[in-house]
């Protein structure tokens, strides 16, 4: 980890996302041993666990008065938002998580938002993304951004090479004491059977770890992705109106088909970008076959007239 704090300027303001939970407690006191002064802890309370939640949003503003920083919290009704917006829970919840540090961030004049996902979460996700037919080995990046109502905010994941391990070791050795959130120990969603069921009978199987396979294919696949997205300038295939000139398309390599499709979605903000989509969508291409597929939100792919674009 320390590596990756060698990145970040210890004198600059930063948000530290803490759920109350092990792996951002270690972050959050990690970071204060490290020197850095200018924290400032931030608390989304979902309000998915009643009394529990409260307990939790209670706990990280002591913890925050513990080692002398700034705290920002905020209450969130993911319930009622996945019920007005339609959409599921997880999207629901990190994109209102975004939105509170984007306040916070604004409030403080912080550089950025610090979290404690793991290498296991890397390799959890990474398993999840690859098994629901994600494009590529999708993992978690050390660092990203994300545009939230026009605003840029930069997410950093210091631990994201710490096993979780690592993380219970310097619990015990540092005492900490944090949350648990009982519902991460059930084995009812996809990604809780993935960490108590799949990655135990993997290792089992396999006989060694298996989290440093699967996160190196997944770095060597996004490193992949990286390239093929620099090579690729969506703006060169588009018309004034923001259309696919189809022509433009149809002389690249497929691959290189590929990467200008999922930019093209993705800069439409269209939700679940899985291979299987982005080959519905090329198919779209040519001119014997449909003239339109359905996407994800209730939108479509058309072609018309040598040019492709999405309409509600």
């Amino acid at each position: 980890m320390q590596h990756f704090l060698e990145r970040l300027d210890t004198n600059q303001s930063w948000l530290v996302g803490v759920s109350g939970g092990r792996d951002s407690v270690v972050l959050l006191d990690y970071l204060v041993q490290d020197g850095f002064k200018n924290l400032v802890v931030v608390h989304v309370n979902h309000q998915l666990r009643a009394k529990a939640s409260n307990g939790d949003a209670e706990f990280v503003e002591q913890l925050a008065q513990k080692y002398g920083l700034a705290f920002y919290g905020e209450a969130v009704d993911v319930i009622g938002l996945m019920e007005s917006e339609k959409k599921g829970l997880e999207v629901v919840a990190r994109e209102a998580r975004h939105a509170v540090y984007v306040r916070a961030i604004q409030k403080h004049s912080a550089a950025g938002v610090l979290l404690g996902h793991h290498a296991d979460d890397q390799a959890e996700t990474v398993l999840f993304n690859l098994l629901r037919g994600s494009s590529g080995l999708k993992g978690i990046r050390f660092e990203n951004t994300v545009t939230v109502d026009e605003c840029v905010l930069k997410v950093v994941r210091p631990l994201l090479e710490v096993r979780r391990s690592e993380i219970n070791d310097y619990v015990k050795s540092r005492g900490l004491e944090y949350r648990e959130d009982a519902s991460n120990a059930e084995a009812f969603t996809v990604r809780n059977r993935i960490r108590h069921e799949v990655m135990p009978l993997l290792v089992e199987i396999m006989r060694r770890e298996v989290v440093p396979a699967v996160n190196g294919a997944a770095e060597v696949s996004m490193e992949q992705s990286d390239y093929l997205a620099s090579e690729v300038v969506l703006e060169q295939f588009l018309d004034p109106q923001g259309r696919i000139f189809l022509p433009a398309l149809l002389e690249l390599d497929v691959v290189l088909q590929q990467a200008v499709m999922f930019q093209f979605l993705k800069t439409h903000k269209v939700p679940d970008l899985s291979r299987s989509l982005i080959a519905e969508c090329l198919l779209v291409c040519d001119t014997v076959a449909a003239a339109k597929c359905n996407l994800p939100g209730g939108r479509w792919l058309r072609r018309k007239e040598q040019r492709l674009f999405i309409q509600q």
